[in-house]
């Protein structure tokens, strides 16, 4: 286990150079989101993890070609700061092979830490054993292979969290079902068939069907991949076969549902629509109403909450079996929140503009080193989101784990089974969640 040189504080680290907010973070879709996959970004560190005896990171994303990603960098650039770390982010582009040697190259280079999202469930297991077997802390997010969990790797597997993709689209539904009066007919664009986030918001959606028992799906759901181009073909093909019969449309992202909505504005078909990321093309077209909502994502804070609990392991705090896997909820972003704060019951709503110039605008409004427990203590650290222990159960729900994919012989950890451990971590979270700075 690494430890850090500076006696755990982000006080003593934060003469640190290396977090300037110019680390790559300019939002333009040249440098590292290149087909090449890489990013030294502005800071010096230019991928080697290594800068003479300064604590070292690394951020993965896949690309700065949308705001969700950028947020993400935003976040990471921020905690960073807060704690002292010199930064490094890589783009991946989404391939497998170029993360791998991303991870590769900062871990032969004695990089302090590496916080991201893996591409592909199966990447989970590889880049995880990169990580222990590098002696390497980090954190990997939102997608992890079927019956595996951090444990399987080792401590350096620091945690695992994702939004819970259900309570996201049930909502999102829930939202665009009321708008539309509660009945009629709806098409849904679902994003790529066979992730973890795709097959939990079908769930969602589906579950908030059976409340409404009016409202009918336009013809089975085709896949939209997340891209605003993919969307719009597919919508070209409902509008064919449905015309002014839709009454509705759910797209499974912000980039699926904006791409679906100009094909129904071309067509002079005026429907509420729902999306999911709070991306800033999703937020602008809540302000010109075009948009009924829109589900965060949260990429700052999963960036920094990323940070943090890294900074926390390599300073001797580190979370208990029950923490190793967690899921969060986020808000629902909407023009007028009054509106729907007695409809959506699952997740809390926020004013889309605010939303948008606390995440966009500036700095976030995240208190970074309080979600620490080294640096904010045991009794004050908060954070700062609805987090929840994932049991086997949730494991099944949110990330479509099936018992027949369970490998011959593979045993659970208890603690994912044991209803007194969860129920008491869980209660943790509850007393310390205290601050929402987005509320």
């Amino acid at each position: 286990m690494k430890k850090t040189t500076a006696g755990g504080s982000a006080i003593a680290l934060a003469g640190l150079a290396g977090c300037a907010g110019d680390s790559g973070g300019d939002g333009s879709s040249g440098g590292g989101s290149s087909g090449d996959g890489g990013s030294s970004g502005d800071d010096g560190s230019s991928g080697d993890g290594g800068s003479g005896g300064s604590m070292t990171s690394m951020g993965s994303i896949a690309n700065r070609q949308n705001s969700y990603w950028l947020s993400w960098e935003k976040g990471y650039l921020e905690a960073c700061e807060a704690f002292g770390y010199e930064t490094n982010v890589q783009t991946n582009n989404g391939e497998v092979q170029t993360q791998q040697q991303q991870f590769d190259t900062a871990v032969s280079n004695e990089v302090d830490f590496i916080a991201g999202q893996t591409y592909t469930n199966a990447a989970a297991i590889t880049l995880a054993e990169t990580l222990v077997e590098g002696d390497t802390p980090g954190v990997l997010a939102v997608t992890i292979a079927d019956w595996y969990v951090p444990q399987d790797a080792g401590e350096e597997y620091v945690q695992f969290f994702t939004p819970h993709f259900v309570n996201h689209a049930y909502s999102g539904a829930k939202m665009l079902f009321e708008a539309m009066g509660g009945s009629g007919t709806f098409v849904h664009i679902e994003g790529n068939r066979g992730t973890a986030p795709n097959t939990g918001r079908n769930k969602g959606v589906d579950l908030a069907m059976e409340e409404y028992p009016d409202i009918e799906m336009a013809g089975p759901r085709q896949p939209g991949n997340f891209i605003r181009s993919d969307a719009r073909s597919v919508m070209n093909d409902k509008v064919s076969q449905f015309g002014d019969d839709i009454d509705g449309f759910f797209g499974q992202n912000d980039a699926v549902a904006l791409g679906g909505l100009t094909v129904l504005e071309e067509n002079d078909i005026d429907v509420p629509v729902v999306g999911i990321d709070a991306s800033e093309p999703g937020l602008a077209a809540i302000a010109e109403d075009r948009m009924t909502g829109t589900v965060s994502g949260m990429g700052p804070w999963q960036a920094g909450w990323s940070v943090a609990k890294c900074h926390d392991y390599l300073n001797g705090h580190t979370l208990t079996d029950a923490e190793k896997m967690m899921s969060f909820n986020a808000p629902v972003c909407v023009k007028n929140p009054d509106e729907w704060t007695d409809v959506i019951d699952r997740l809390p709503v926020v004013d889309a503009a605010d939303y948008n110039e606390a995440i966009f605008s500036g700095e976030t409004p995240y208190d970074w080193t309080k979600m620490s427990v080294v640096e904010a203590g045991e009794d004050a650290w908060d954070p700062q989101i609805d987090m929840q222990p994932m049991d086997l159960e949730d494991m099944k729900e949110v990330l479509d784990w099936q018992d027949d994919d369970r490998p011959s012989g593979y045993s659970l950890p208890d603690v994912y089974t044991d209803d007194g451990v969860q129920e008491e971590t869980a209660q943790l979270y509850v007393g310390r969640f205290q601050s929402n700075p987005l509320k």
